[in-house]
């Protein structure tokens, strides 16, 4: 499989905790680099960056801050209030710092705001005998340069009306140093306070490394966890800065160079790369001047039945316009007239159905005999969860040769049994719903960390797993996650996944090898999206919105025009 370069990779918690390590310990021969010479360095870069949004947003916005809670001016207090609202032309900030190196960030922060003229206070939340030792020494260091550092580590000291609410809510914005990329589960005790009261401040948040409380391999959003307008990642871009929710919390992000050698990176495989339009153009199909429909790919579909003909309407011809040269479906023989009357180019094959108008038993030798004139096989759409239609199913998966995608409730009919193929390549697609029963997890479980999950279903299964997660996830097993770098909001509307899988059968059916295919055809189907939304706008957007962009979506891809496209 061709992938992306690995310049668009983003890190686990894991891996960044890796290459910062042999940074310190100076592997492979490079010079070692101290971790407080690494923290001093994330400090500074984070500051610059900070200072740059800080005023930028200023000069954009006319005013340093939104307004109070309720919209009402804040009132007038003294002692921390009125200290944090003096502040030499820069501004106001609160820097919330936790116990460990990520709160080590902090304090250097704290240091190179100050000549800037941000007037700061440090709250910590944590007792001073908490601190890691290079945050103690930079705790130190902010003592000397007399900046006021308060511990707090009882929750109680950061509730409403408290002094910490009151300095948090007087500042301009809030710096988040609470925690780094290295915390697990939900925050607790004085952390959970302080993520309160920054969060019910409404003051804007630029965080460090990662908003708090996000998981920085997931994006796996804990209660409570803070929303960022700013968020400066060190080293390398965090995965769960990448994945939704914490893609949205995170806001803007920027990478903060600290001085990981390139060398160290490189020697890292990979687990996370991100799809790119240059890499996806790279890998589309090129049709020969001489092509016909025969040379340009035939697709089967299998599925339908009473009232879910939209289904492989929007997915038969969701193939046509990726450039598939043939398509045929086989559905109910009294659905066939509906088929007929939504899409005239797809050849109709009426085969043997049930007493409710889903595919029967007896239709698998005819299903049989048109799979073999099929580059590739598309089994699920509008298909029904009679439960002699998912036995159909079943049984076909064993008996097709060539790839496969299982899509809709040709997944379904795999729930509670094991799904695996050995004979041709199979392309899953499941929302998180479907891919909950495809192995008995809840939704919350697959949704915790749809990449986690992709993985373990596509090792059991041999399987090609596209999650249709924000952003998608492609996992190839014993290859990186490919992540999405298309698609948006308003595509969360009935039959585009019928879309998607039409699409990836295109593509697939033109001679496109299957994990490509799956990769490109989420490319390809996000952009169609994007192209739609642009034409129509998110709210309202249909799946047959997203069908009839597929054409244009291809030609700015093909044509490296895509920002022209959006």
């Amino acid at each position: 499989m061709r992938l992306p370069p690995l310049d668009t990779r983003v890190v686990t918690a894991e891996e960044m905790a890796a290459l910062d390590k042999a940074t310190i310990q100076g592997a492979w021969g490079l010079a070692a680099v101290p971790s407080l010479q690494l923290m001093e360095r994330a400090g500074q870069e984070a500051a610059k960056a900070i200072m740059a949004w800080w005023r930028e947003r200023e000069n954009g916005e006319g005013a340093a801050a939104p307004p109070p809670r309720g919209g009402k001016a804040a009132p007038k207090r003294g002692g921390a209030a009125a200290a944090m609202r003096r502040f030499a032309g820069g501004g106001s900030v609160a820097i919330l710092c936790g116990r460990g190196n990520n709160g080590g960030d902090g304090f250097v922060v704290a240091r190179h705001l100050k000549p800037a003229g941000f007037a700061i206070r440090v709250l910590v939340a944590a007792r001073e005998e908490e601190l890691s030792p290079d945050a103690a020494t930079n705790y130190k260091a902010c003592e000397k340069a007399r900046i006021p550092v308060t511990f707090l580590p009882d929750p109680r000291a950061w509730a409403r009306g408290s002094e910490a609410d009151e300095a948090v809510d007087s500042a301009s914005f809030v710096v988040d140093a609470l925690l780094g990329t290295g915390s697990k589960g939900a925050p607790r005790g004085a952390l959970a306070a302080a993520i309160d009261c920054a969060g019910r401040s409404r003051r804007p948040v630029a965080s460090i490394d990662i908003p708090s409380g996000v998981d920085g391999s997931t994006g796996h959003a804990e209660r409570p966890a803070l929303r960022a307008e700013l968020t400066v990642t060190l080293g390398l871009e965090k995965a769960g800065l990448a994945i939704e929710p914490g893609r949205e919390r995170a806001g803007v992000v920027q990478v903060a160079d600290i001085g990981i050698p390139p060398a160290l990176v490189a020697g890292q495989r990979p687990s996370h790369l991100r799809a790119t339009g240059e890499w996806a153009r790279s890998l589309l199909p090129v049709r020969a001047p001489d092509a016909h429909k025969g040379t340009a790919g035939r697709v089967l579909f299998i599925g339908g039945s009473a009232g879910m003909m939209g289904a492989v309407s929007l997915a038969t011809e969701s193939a046509y316009r990726v450039g598939a040269g043939y398509v045929v479906a086989c559905v109910p023989r009294s659905c066939v007239d509906v088929l007929e009357a939504r899409v005239a180019e797809v050849v109709k094959r009426g085969v043997a159905e049930t007493s409710s108008r889903s595919l029967a038993a007896e239709a698998e030798e005819a299903i049989l005999v048109e799979a073999m004139r099929a580059d590739v096989v598309v089994v699920g759409p509008g298909l029904s969860r009679v439960p002699e239609s998912e036995a159909l199913v079943r049984s076909l998966i064993d008996q097709l040769d060539g790839p496969v995608i299982l899509d809709a409730d040709g997944l379904n009919a795999f729930e509670g049994k094991p799904l695996r193929r050995s004979r041709g390549p199979l392309i899953v697609t499941p929302h998180f719903g479907e891919a909950a029963r495809l192995t008995g997890d809840t939704i919350a479980e697959v949704a915790r960390d749809p990449v986690l999950w992709a993985r373990r279903f596509g090792t059991a299964s041999s399987a090609i797993v596209c999650v249709k997660s924000v952003p998608m996830i492609t996992v190839v097993p014993g290859e990186p996650a490919i992540l999405n770098g298309t698609g948006n909001s308003g595509m969360a509307t009935a039959g585009a996944g019928d879309v998607l899988s039409g699409a990836i059968a295109g593509l697939l059916a033109q001679g496109m090898d299957a994990p490509e295919a799956a990769a490109v055809g989420c490319y390809v189907h996000g952009l169609a999206g994007d192209v739609a939304a642009r034409r129509n706008g998110r709210r309202g957007l249909t799946a047959g919105d997203i069908r009839n962009a597929l054409p244009a979506a291809l030609v700015a891809l093909e044509s490296g025009a895509l920002d022209d496209a959006l």
